[in-house]
């Protein structure tokens, strides 16, 4: 797959749309990108944000590409000719996430500034200012079939809400760190959740209750997602890994990781390597043979 027309900084944000047909990127280069993702072929880039963009997400029918951005601004685009159609000022911070409910007719926003927002999408109109976090709110998620928003932040809490009232229905805590990610199951009876205290946990979404803690990870979790079944979860971190975990047994099934700089270099008795160095060098692949060295 060749990409002519990359952007020119990191890449902050993915998504496919629900018909598969197009794939959207959002870069620190401030600028989103629209491809054809069985190609790899540019379709065309989305320019307006001021600073990096943070987040992107598609409305359920496809036509429809919600951003957010560090500038502050949500912006609404059209896919089939990249058009902005509006742009949704409001924030008093900068946004992390953006995601749109089932039927398309809101967008959740999170903010530095402690809020979740809702948006009309045909009006761009802020309909309910959604408050109960004390830092930041890392991020948003719907579930598929309710108005039911989760959103994770800084104050270790998960908080569901009513999207129709704007109701804070339950608070979820037991996370030692701070929420970085969440997500909800497709028939909306779990929620995900992933910290930088290095575990995902499950939630009954009805009542809040913790039903498992899963363990596995060495650094901080970036990302969780469900399988369109809900039969299993994916995790991203920080050590470099993404897991695949069955979610009935809360069991590691599978970690994927690419090869690391250092992958199988034997340093066993290398001399002149302080113990820092070789532990840089094996958390990049490097083995070393514990039992030769005592011999």
């Amino acid at each position: 797959m060749t990409c002519s027309y990359g952007h020119t900084n990191y890449v902050r944000s993915i998504a496919f749309s629900p018909d598969g047909n197009t794939l959207a990127s959002g870069s620190e280069d401030e600028t989103i990108r629209l491809w054809h993702p069985y190609t790899g072929h540019y379709l065309r880039v989305l320019r307006g944000h001021t600073h990096l963009v943070r987040s992107v997400a598609f409305h359920p029918d496809s036509t429809l590409l919600a951003s957010g951005s560090h500038d502050q601004t949500i912006r609404l685009w059209q896919v089939s000719d990249g058009q902005c159609l509006r742009v949704l000022p409001g924030h008093g911070g900068l946004i992390w996430a953006v995601a749109f409910n089932f039927d398309g007719s809101l967008i959740a926003s999170a903010n530095d500034d402690t809020t979740v927002r809702l948006w009309d999408t045909r009006s761009g109109e802020c309909l309910q200012v959604l408050k109960g976090h004390t830092h930041r709110v890392w991020a948003v998620a719907f579930s598929p079939n309710k108005n039911v928003l989760a959103s994770c932040g800084d104050d270790s809490t998960i908080r569901l809400w009513d999207a129709g009232s704007g109701k804070n229905v339950s608070t979820l805590r037991g996370h030692t760190s701070w929420v970085r990610t969440v997500a909800i199951s497709p028939d909306g009876g779990l929620v995900a959740s992933g910290s930088h205290d290095q575990t995902i946990r499950l939630w009954k979404t009805q009542t809040g209750q913790c039903l498992a803690v899963l363990h596995g990870h060495s650094n901080c979790l970036c990302s969780v997602a469900f399988r369109p079944d809900g039969r299993t979860i994916v995790s991203g971190s920080d050590d470099g890994t993404m897991k695949l975990w069955d979610v009935e047994t809360g069991t590691c099934i599978k970690t994927l990781q690419g090869l690391r700089p250092y992958e199988g270099m034997n340093i066993t008795g290398v001399k002149g390597l302080t113990a820092a160095q070789k532990e840089g060098l094996k958390a990049l692949g490097a083995i070393e043979y514990e039992e030769q060295l005592a011999g």
